[in-house]
Order: structure tokens, then sequence, then C-alpha cells
């Protein structure tokens, strides 16, 4: 008996550890979604302030500052000083990336080059060659918001049917019950051999004379 509880107990391990593994999957994925759901929000593009060939001030609450267009230009006609009127550069969007805010579409078309801090700066648009307009917010990535939701999406979809996939499994062979004998386990004495049995049970003793001891006759 002690034989079957011993085999018993190792193989009901396995199952469990699928059902740990898939509770693991879950607990995964609820963390990256999480993840990826804050990086959703710290990205996400903000309406931008509207500039033009006057000195306008604005008012920057994050670090970083993104230029944008009602249109896509050749050229940037921007510049930007900080608050001690010291000139901040600036690089032009090699990347085709476009926003609607409130039914608005931008362009973006240039960024600082540092992500500068939080504070007032100066933003200067000259454009005598288009029609334009111009606008200012934080420095932001449209890629990243987009590979955030993306990112968000699949953490959901990958782990969450990983860890119901391991889950269901575990269950499934945590409830079958085994079938034939148990490895290591002797059946009681007088249990008739399986027809198949390579080596047929002892005929079964019967009481009296044996006429192979002479001593019995």
């Amino acid at each position: 008996m002690l034989t079957m509880s011993s085999s018993s107990a190792q193989s009901a391990a396995p199952r469990r550890t699928l059902i740990w593994i898939g509770i693991g999957c879950f607990v995964v994925g609820v963390a990256l979604t999480a993840f990826f759901v804050v990086r959703i929000v710290t990205t996400a593009p903000a309406s931008p302030q509207p500039v033009g060939e006057s000195q306008t001030p604005v008012t920057l609450e994050e670090k970083g500052l993104t230029i944008y267009s009602s249109i896509p230009v050749l050229e940037v006609p921007c510049r930007v000083k900080d608050a001690q009127a010291g000139d901040v550069a600036i690089v032009q969007s090699r990347n085709t990336e476009q926003i609607t805010v409130n039914g608005d579409s931008w362009y973006v078309v240039a960024r600082t080059q540092d992500a500068v801090p939080a504070g007032d700066y100066v933003v200067t648009c000259t454009d005598k060659e288009t029609s334009a307009t111009y606008a200012v917010g934080p420095r932001s990535s449209v890629v990243a918001f987009v590979l955030s939701i993306f990112g968000a999406i699949g953490s959901v979809l990958v782990f969450g049917a990983l860890g119901a996939v391991l889950v269901t499994v575990g269950l499934i062979r945590n409830r079958r019950k085994p079938v034939g004998r148990v490895p290591g386990y002797a059946p009681p004495p007088g249990t008739p051999a399986p027809p198949n049995h390579p080596h047929p049970a002892p005929p079964p003793y019967v009481p009296g004379p044996n006429p192979d001891r002479p001593q019995d006759r």
C-alpha cells in the first residue's frame, strides 16, 4: 500500500505543475498589460498649442517639445528659444507621422534634439511658402503609442491563451483515474492471473493423500 500512494503522488505532481504554470502565465499577462496601458496613457498625443509668426510663449508640462504642421512641409521654418532667450536645437522629422486630436489632423515635422525640461519656451514659425499652420506640443512619438497598443493586445492574447490551455490540460489530467494495475502493487493472494500472463497460476491446493509420497498411501 505504501508503494501505491507514492506512485500516485508522483503522477499527480506534473498535473499540478501545469496548473501553476498556467496561473503564472495569467499573472505575467496581467502585469505586461498594465505596463503597456500606462505606456499608452503617457505616449498618447496631446492637443498641441497653435503658434504663428509672433513670438508665442508656450508652457510645457512635460519634458520635450514637438512641432506640428497642418500639412506636410519640406522645410520647418520654426525657431525655439528657452526662458533665458537661448536657442533650442530642433531636428526635422524624417518619418511621416500624423495624429488626429479633437478632429484636427497634425503632421509631426520636428522635435527638439534633446528632451528639454518642462517650462516656458518661445516658438516662432514664419512660413511664406505654404499655407500651413503650426502648433507645439510635448515631445511624443506616434510609433511608441502604436506599439504600446499592440503590446497590450498581444499580452492579453498570448499569455491569456497560453495560461488557459495549460490550466485546462492540468485539470483534465488531474481528473483522470489510473486504469489497470498500479506499478509496484502486488494483487492479493488467490487473484486469478490475466489471460495473457506469461506464467500461469499454480493449481489450487487439495488436501488429502499425495500419490507422489509413499508414506501417504
